[in-house]
């Protein structure tokens, strides 16, 4: 008995203490995980709010050391802050591609092993078992919203047309209040700018963050004319590089809605290589059974990954808006 209950000793000896150290290598990644979080988060909004990559870098810096890691705040070194953007891959996945414009994400190494900063985590027991360190490298990728939009709406003669209760202008100004309300709750930092189009294209308001006044100039919307969603898109694209108030880091979005078919000046998917050259993203709804559907469908996937929505009464369409506007405010964390 005396030999058994010391054979057993033993294990439940070794056991306490590989469960010491197996207990604080956990806890060191949970340390470790945190501390990237907090550096890519404050790293992204800094850079969503000032567009300047080096203050992105120095805010990401700066929550790393104040996040403690085995007992000392997480140092960084250069390399380990990266900025990108983030491309939609299959199954509507996000991948961070590193230093490709426009500069929306940040993402955060921490290193705890030989040759970084801070070295190896030594372990308590480690050694018996001939581990004398623990080395976790924890990635975190953070992309804060920073977008410029522009809204390019179709008041052509079309809109005066009953859509049930109402006329499809009032269904349209309905659904633009949505849209705006929708993003004052989810992306508040979004800028918009505003074009309206019927024989010919009209910038209304340039890219700002005073919402009521985009609101105030939809409420004043008064339909007539052809339909030149061609024209109108290329304006669209123009205010979000050319506006006093664009944003060289902000992801470029046109938002082009229609009630009717493209019937004078140059072809929406023509002029739609203006936005793909620019490395903008046009989303498209139609409006109503007349609106051509494939058409403003082809638009939306020639940017790549752009979102076409069908809506065939007012509510349809105000869902449809505050869809896009959804889509348009997430951080995303990896």
């Amino acid at each position: 008995m005396l030999v058994l209950v010391a054979v057993v000793l033993i294990i439940l000896l070794v056991a306490a203490v590989f469960s010491v150290d197996v207990a604080y290598m956990h806890m060191i990644r949970a340390e470790l995980r945190t501390a990237t979080d907090a550096a890519a988060r404050a790293g992204s909004e800094t850079l969503a709010r000032t567009q300047d990559p080096a203050a992105a870098r120095a805010a990401a810096l700066a929550l790393a050391e104040a996040n403690q890691v085995a007992g000392n705040g997480l140092s960084l070194s250069p390399q380990d802050i990266v900025l990108g953007s983030l491309q939609r891959g299959n199954g509507g996945r996000f991948a961070f591609v590193p230093n490709q414009a426009p500069l929306t994400a940040v993402r955060v190494t921490g290193r705890r092993e030989n040759g970084a900063i801070d070295g190896a985590v030594p372990l308590f027991f480690g050694r018996i078992f001939s581990a004398s360190e623990f080395q976790p490298i924890q990635d975190a990728t953070a992309s804060a919203n920073v977008r410029d939009v522009a809204l390019v709406l179709d008041v052509s003669g079309s809109m005066r047309r009953a859509s049930g209760a109402r006329t499809r202008l009032s269904a349209l100004q309905n659904a633009v209040n949505v849209f705006i309300n929708e993003v004052e709750l989810s992306s508040p930092s979004t800028l918009l700018s505003l074009t309206i189009y019927s024989t010919q294209p009209t910038k209304v308001v340039d890219l700002t963050n005073n919402y009521q006044t985009i609101r105030n100039r939809v409420r004043s919307f008064n339909a007539a004319g052809f339909t030149a969603i061609g024209d109108a898109l290329v304006v669209g694209s123009d205010s979000l590089v050319r506006d006093a108030r664009n944003r060289p880091f902000a992801a470029k979005t046109v938002i082009v809605m229609t009630d009717g078919n493209h019937n004078t000046g140059p072809s929406p998917t023509t002029t739609v290589q203006t936005a793909v050259a620019r490395g903008q993203q046009v989303h498209t709804i139609t409006f109503s059974s007349g609106a051509n559907q494939q058409l403003m469908r082809q638009v939306a996937s020639a940017t790549g990954g752009g979102i076409h929505i069908h809506a065939d009464d007012a509510a349809d369409l105000a869902e449809a808006f505050r869809a896009i506007a959804r889509s348009l405010s997430v951080v995303l964390v990896e």
